[in-house]
């Protein structure tokens, strides 16, 4: 009972200490605190180094911020990693707030002698308190302290230098622009050979932080050397953070290293590597690496690169290799549209639709998926007369397809062909898709179909509400007359699909026919979830209706919701009563 206690305290010291007052605080409240500190479990000791960030203002702000000093390097000097970890983030919290001449005065001599001591835990410490301290260092002094963190970064403990490599993209930051070409640039790509390769795995990583503050021409003098080194790396994590960052490194680098002459070594990536889950990170980054490139270059490079991984290929051995290519598959799917912007309309026909449907006719769901998903770009750039000739059939195949997953793709893409086919060719070929999935017997493609009331009024612009109130609301009132063993789920739809459209039909649809032919009925449903909803649509046309219909909300809604607040079922008076 007295732990659970002291870890609630724990949590809320802050509290507590703008309780008791700065001076009360400062004397009695923090000595206290540090002398517990080779008492209390971990647990308790991570709350504290997490909480004591938040004490300057209690202490009396940025002046007295440094008595919260030594309650903190005794906390980051613990050999528990997540209370050092908390700790050091409060000490930058806390330096933060101090003058410049205190971090000099206080905070730089802690960091020293973290950095001093012979016990690894407060090395590792220190690693992440440089930063903090240099930019107020003299420059006269700013050597030495660059010459500290150089042996934290060669200690013979791994867990020390991996802890130096994680904060210098921070010092990196703060340090004069010559120090990082003299002094970070040859640290870095000495960590990044480390035998060890728990330090050396964190080098992407670096780099990707560090590269969007550079020049390609600084960018590529720090890391060039070491990224050439990638081709042959062993090590799947490395691989893998490869990979994820690909995009960023070489767009770091261009122009000095174009963009056009990484196509190589991205290909090697997502069709070569031993490992799936580095073909497949690359598999991600297909759209935004080739938004980067020309249309030369995709069609020479990337697109034969795709069609192998694409297409079916013969014999039993290639067989098994493509079916270990699913993940990648799944992701290829779900961004090779993405390159119709780029191949334009005539290359798009020729070379990209091919997969696509490839993709679309996919034994596996969630391909199909993805695909119908993504299919955007592409039916922008065909246009409505050849999207209808060439990928409208396999939709409004797949519209019907038993599977509701991919029913549910194909509702979600719908206001997509809204916005490119017009209002009449939409209404001859897909209208009857957002009809059905009105009625559907999945209830997560009944929600869909209710969102996109409000999505394809904003497709169709002005003639937006016009066009919902004459093609959709009929839906909307017949699915209120729901009836049988799932009826109720139909008139639920109803419903919603009532509260929607008080933002999207003019207010005369909401009182003149949508309250009385859907809602008012139903608020009287044997149904308790039914009546529910109600309260949910009633509430909604209280809180969105102008406010010259403020008379209707209170002659004819307030009083239907203080009816149903003495409704029999719990859970609709309980609506009723936070309304």
């Amino acid at each position: 009972m007295v732990y659970f206690l002291q870890l609630a305290a724990a949590k809320r010291l802050n509290t507590i200490a703008l309780s008791l007052g700065p001076d009360r605080c400062r004397s009695q409240l923090l000595p206290f605190l540090r002398t517990g500190v080779d008492e209390y479990t971990d647990e308790i000791l991570m709350a504290i180094a997490e909480s004591a960030g938040t004490l300057v203002p209690a202490v009396g702000g940025g002046d007295y911020a440094h008595q919260l000093l030594p309650l903190l390097e005794a906390l980051s000097e613990k050999e528990e990693t997540l209370v050092r970890s908390k700790a050091v983030e409060s000490l930058v919290i806390v330096g933060k707030a101090m003058p410049p001449s205190t971090i000099q005065a206080e905070l730089a001599p802690l960091v020293k002698r973290l950095a001093a001591a012979e016990f690894f835990p407060s090395k590792i410490s220190a690693a992440g308190l440089f930063a903090s301290i240099y930019p107020t260092t003299s420059p006269a002094q700013r050597s030495a302290l660059r010459k500290l963190f150089d042996g934290l970064a060669k200690d013979e403990m791994p867990m020390v230098r991996s802890a130096a490599f994680a904060h210098l993209p921070s010092l990196a930051a703060v340090v004069e622009k010559d120090v990082l070409m003299s002094e970070i640039s040859p640290l870095f790509n000495e960590l990044a050979l480390d035998l060890q390769e728990s330090v050396r795995e964190m080098s992407l990583m670096n780099m990707v932080k560090m590269i969007k503050k550079l020049t390609p021409e600084e960018a590529v003098q720090i890391f060039g050397k070491f990224y050439d080194t990638l081709n042959n790396e062993k090590c799947t994590s490395m691989r893998l953070h490869r990979a994820t960052h690909f995009v960023d490194i070489v767009a770091g680098f261009n122009p000095v290293r174009n963009i056009r002459d990484q196509a190589k070594d991205f290909v090697t990536l997502l069709v070569s590597d031993s490992e799936t889950e580095v073909r497949t990170a690359a598999a991600k980054n297909l759209g935004a690496f080739c938004a980067k490139l020309d249309k030369a270059t995709v069609t020479s490079v990337i697109m034969p690169a795709i069609r192998d991984l694409i297409q079916p290929p013969a014999g039993q051995t290639a067989q098994t290799a493509f079916a270990q290519n699913q993940m990648v598959r799944e992701h290829l799917a779900e961004q090779i549209t993405a390159l119709a912007p780029i191949l334009e309309r005539d290359s798009s026909i020729k070379e990209l639709l091919p997969l696509v449907k490839i993709f679309l006719a996919d034994e596996l769901i969630e391909i199909k998926r993805k695909a119908l998903g993504s299919v955007g770009p592409l039916v922008e750039v065909l246009g409505a007369d050849q999207t209808e000739a060439l990928v409208l059939p396999e939709v409004i195949r797949m519209s019907e397809d038993q599977q509701w997953r991919v029913r549910l793709a194909v509702v979600e893409t719908l206001p997509v062909y809204a916005t490119n086919l017009g209002m009449d060719m939409f209404n001859s070929l897909m209208r009857d898709i957002q009809v059905r999935a009105l009625n559907d017997g999945v209830a997560h493609i009944r929600e869909c179909a209710v969102q996109n009331l409000e999505k394809l009024s904003t497709c169709f612009g002005a003639q937006g509400p016009q066009w919902v109130e004459e093609n959709l609301l009929s839906s909307v009132l017949e699915a209120a007359k729901g009836s049988g063993p799932s009826g109720y789920l139909a008139r639920i739809t109803s419903l919603q699909a009532a509260a929607r459209l008080v933002d999207v039909v003019p207010p005369r649809v909401t009182t003149d026919i949508l309250m009385p032919q859907v809602i008012s009925p139903l608020a009287q449903d044997p149904v308790p979830n039914v009546r529910i909803a109600a309260v949910i649509a009633l509430r909604r046309i209280s809180a969105c209706m102008p406010q010259e219909q403020r008379a209707f909300v209170n002659t004819a809604v307030r009083p239907m919701l203080q009816d149903l607040a003495r409704d029999a079922d719990s859970d609709v008076k309980y609506l009723c009563e936070s309304s």
